[in-house]
């Protein structure tokens, strides 16, 4: 194995895995940012919708980021 990959299942080994109740509120703040962005095209322009998608933003990164381990066990079977 490279050092590369080395490091990169290092990384990925160091976020924790998400439960259920985890999941559910990553996914509420990720719809909350999807009205948010609906919104916004319709002309709408606050600071709580701005702070919406920024949370939807996040929300969408941390659910990516623990969910990577899942990823690479899949692609190794």
């Amino acid at each position: 194995m490279s050092d590369a990959i080395g490091l990169y299942l290092n990384e990925i080994g160091k976020v924790a895995l998400l439960n259920a109740e985890d999941e559910r509120n990553l996914s509420k703040a990720i719809e909350k940012g999807r009205d948010a962005a609906a919104a916004m095209k319709k002309g709408e322009r606050s600071a709580a919708l701005r702070a919406d998608l920024r949370g939807a933003a996040k929300a969408k990164d941390h659910f990516i980021r623990s969910n990577l381990r899942l990823v690479v066990s899949i692609a190794r079977r």
